[in-house]
């Protein structure tokens, strides 16, 4: 298996890269948390019932399918997104621990899906009514909204995972099944599209389709065929692209994880034809993502959407943080511009990615995933129960957990680097070595050659380091090299010589991007973190449940006003902290700190908690002038979460969809940061009253749309008339609607709430929609 995917491996990267890495099977993992990490991760694979996760598949195949598959995400039009992410998962676990369960179980699903698709002519996917959906598409009907594609979820995102699944299976495995599968699967592909026009494919590209032009690309090389790298740059979507080209930000508002699969692709399709200017352009966004919109962990966004890079404030008071999704893809990112590039900034932002957000991100005893992690101070993560969670960053994250062992090791030219300080054992040809570490809880690795080598050894100097120290067998080497760069020991090697390599760690502080009164504290590249209780004998779940929305952890927020925080200089903050003996990696936070006195450890380390990541810096009267408009605010928030049993934010992809947005000529955008739909006919969500009576309708509307006139029903019933006012100015005010009880529904705990424009008008814009106990009034 070594041997195969090594040759695969440069089959499928040109000689531009400047980098290789280490193919995954040859990387053991053998000791520390990513091993631990993996082995649960190992268990969860196998907790996963297949048949349930074919179960989709077969339904549209009209297979019998003796169980039902899985619910949540799974039953609700996402339907087969989990089984493309699980076979990747277990290529991924087969190349890197050569586990016979996980053998046998992609056997069983390869030979299933070889059944399914005969029946099918190629095609391989779950979407619900896949029949008439791809017949409409293959005839060029094409109605495109963000998340919507002919009134079906995502379905082009979807079945990528399919086409990923089955490639990665062939590249980490060299199982010519999945070779034959994908082959077919391409060319059921090809004939869907093959009368389209470039333009047509351009509007399919509005709704999110994953990173099609990744696999698109890798299929080109895979089966010697320029047409698919023709077609994964018809399936780069321009919008996206062009200003990328152009040198020009117009990430604000989009869909953060809707983005980040397409910059894969152009950074694949870039290194694959050389193409500067696409390389150009991915290096761009990264730079634009991660030097602008990331916070300490490693990751982005607030509920999925890129906000302002000039307003942290979201950040700070929302409590869906950054999402897992978008980090692994990051670090996707990263590896292939490193790859190509050798760049140390890509190495730094990957290592930070994979200890704060990505292996924070899983229970280090259940193996349950985050989806949001929320940096509003003292907020929690909720994570996903095996058989419940079906969510996005569920399949990322069983994908996440398989491969921690690539990203260790790389070939530069005649050296071997090593990039990241994981206890972990690799074999090729060429060199052998194992790597002994108790990083991070001490500050040295020690590398051991186990064959006789001539390949050179390059060590990475990380930035966070301070003066690094290198012993070649018990001596002394000077090192004149500076931080971002790999320090070279030259060849040749024998067997049984070993480098010891010390890496102290320091304090820093991290301030979040365009809030420089709020500092993450790290050690080395890890996150430190506090645990908080505010709340007396509060009972939180930590285990989503299978909801639609358990993702969120939708339990109560504390104040920020009542946050810990410190007063006085930050050079003081950090000459305060004192790493606490007999612990691992604890710190106590002195003196200086109002409203507690948090204990730091690294986040990755916290788990079933309310947390605290950014702690406040400001001095003692600026603090007391925040500190009564921050109640205030406080107070009014938490009074309207109180009496909030519901809400949507209308044109945020997850937020529509978790509430079954449907419509017809509608469309979304965003004004002034803010995301807005509207409709020439109509569009409708759901709502959960939860049985309560007594109900007010708030709804959100833009200054400027006066005039506009359509009709709010509920179910088949009609709330009310509306006409937004005119002569108002550019600013958002918000309207109450009491809800008569004779219209709730007797036995049902939601409604669908419909909004219908009048006659040669515009119903909307609609920024905010939510369902609150009692009354209100219009302001």
């Amino acid at each position: 298996m070594v041997r195969l995917f090594t040759a695969l491996l440069c089959f499928t990267t040109l000689s531009l890269a400047a980098v290789e890495f280490v193919p995954l099977s040859a990387v053991k993992l053998t000791d520390g948390p990513f091993l631990h990490s993996e082995q649960t991760n190992l268990q969860y694979l196998l907790a996963l019932d297949a048949d349930k996760l074919l179960a989709p598949l077969r339904r549209e195949a009209d297979i019998k399918s003796n169980v039902e598959s899985y619910g949540n995400w799974e039953n609700t039009g996402l339907d087969g997104h989990m089984l493309g992410h699980y076979l990747t998962a277990l290529a991924y676990m087969l190349s890197a621990t050569s586990n016979e369960q996980i053998k046998a179980r992609l056997d069983y699903l390869l030979t299933e899906l070889q059944k399914i698709q005969q029946v099918q002519h190629g095609y391989l996917g779950g979407v619900p009514g896949s029949k008439a959906l791809w017949q409409q598409i293959q005839q060029g009907q094409i109605e495109a909204d963000l998340f919507s594609l002919n009134k079906h979820w995502v379905p082009f995102y979807n079945i990528h995972k399919t086409f990923a699944g089955l490639r990665d299976i062939y590249l980490q495995t060299g199982d010519k099944r999945a070779k034959t599968l994908l082959l077919n699967y391409g060319n059921w592909l090809k004939n869907l599209v093959k009368h389209l026009s470039p333009q047509q494919i351009q509007q399919m590209l509005l709704t999110e389709h994953g990173g099609m032009n990744e696999v698109l690309a890798d299929m080109a090389v895979i089966f010697d065929d320029n047409s698919y790298m023709q077609l994964a740059k018809d399936f780069t979507e321009l919008r996206i692209l062009e200003p990328l080209l152009k040198g020009e930000d117009k990430l604000t508002g989009l869909h953060a994880n809707t983005q980040i699969p397409k910059v894969v692709g152009m950074a694949r399709i870039a290194e694959l034809s050389g193409d500067k200017n696409w390389l150009k352009a991915a290096e761009y966004f990264w730079s634009l993502v991660v030097e602008q919109r990331t916070v300490a962990i490693g990751g982005n966004s607030v509920r999925e959407h890129f906000h302002p890079k000039d307003d942290f404030n979201p950040m700070l008071n929302e409590v869906e943080g950054p999402e897992t999704c978008n980090t692994y893809n990051m670090l996707k990112l990263s590896m292939l511009l490193y790859r190509q590039t050798g760049q140390s900034k890509y190495l730094d932002y990957y290592e930070r990615g994979l200890w704060n957000h990505i292996l924070a991100s899983q229970h280090p005893e259940h193996g349950g995933f985050v989806y949001f992690t929320s940096m509003r101070p003292q907020h929690y993560r909720v994570y996903s129960k095996v058989d419940q969670g079906m969510w996005c960053c569920v399949g990322s994250g069983i994908e996440s957990h398989s491969k921690h062992g690539e990203f260790i090791y790389s070939l530069d030219k005649n050296a071997l680097q090593v990039n990241l300080w994981i206890a972990s054992s690799m074999s090729t040809p060429e060199i052998k070595l194992h790597q002994q570490t108790l990083f991070p809880d001490e500050n040295s690795t020690e590398l051991v050659f186990d064959a006789a080598s001539t390949l050179n050894l390059e060590l990475r100097y990380p930035s966070w380091a301070g003066a690094v120290k290198v012993w070649r067998n018990g001596k002394a080497v000077e090192v004149t090299t500076k931080t971002g760069k790999h320090i070279l020991l030259a060849g040749p090697w024998q067997q049984g010589d070993k480098v010891k390599l010390e890496l102290p760690m320091q304090l820093s502080l991290s301030p979040m991007p365009a809030k420089p009164d709020y500092h993450a504290v790290l050690f080395g590249p890890l996150v430190l973190a506090s645990r908080s209780a505010p709340f007396k004998n509060e009972s939180l779940r930590f285990v989503a449940d299978d909801s639609r929305m358990g993702h969120i952890a939708s339990g109560p927020t504390c104040p920020v006003s009542a946050a810990p925080l410190y007063i006085g200089d930050t050079n003081n903050f950090l000459a305060n902290l004192k790493r606490l003996p007999n612990q691992p990696l604890s710190f106590s936070t002195g003196q200086g700190f109002l409203q507690g006195k948090p204990e730091l450890i690294p986040f990755f380390r916290l788990h079933d908690s309310r947390y605290q990541i950014y702690f406040q810096h400001t001095s003692l009267d600026g603090w007391q002038q925040q500190k009564q408009q921050q109640e205030q605010q406080d107070k009014a928030e938490a009074l309207l979460e109180q009496q909030t049993l519901d809400k949507v934010y209308p044109g945020e992809q997850q937020p529509e969809s978790d509430h079954f947005y449907q419509g017809e000529q509608s469309e979304a955008g965003i004004n002034l940061g803010r995301h807005w739909r509207h409709s020439k006919s109509w569009f409708s969500y759901q709502l959960s009253h939860k049985g309560q009576q007594n109900l007010t309708l708030r709804l959100e509307y833009f200054g400027l749309d006066g005039g506009r006139q359509f009709e709010v029903w509920l179910d088949d019933k009609k709330l009310t008339d509306v006409e937004l006012k005119s002569g108002l100015g550019p600013d958002w005010y918000s309207v109450d609607y009491p809800i008569p009880n004779e219209l709730l529904p007797k036995n049902a705990g939601h409604f669908r709430v419909k909004f219908v424009a009048k006659p040669g008008s515009i119903a909307g814009g609609l920024y905010q929609v939510r369902l609150l106990k009692g009354s209100g009034l219009e302001y």
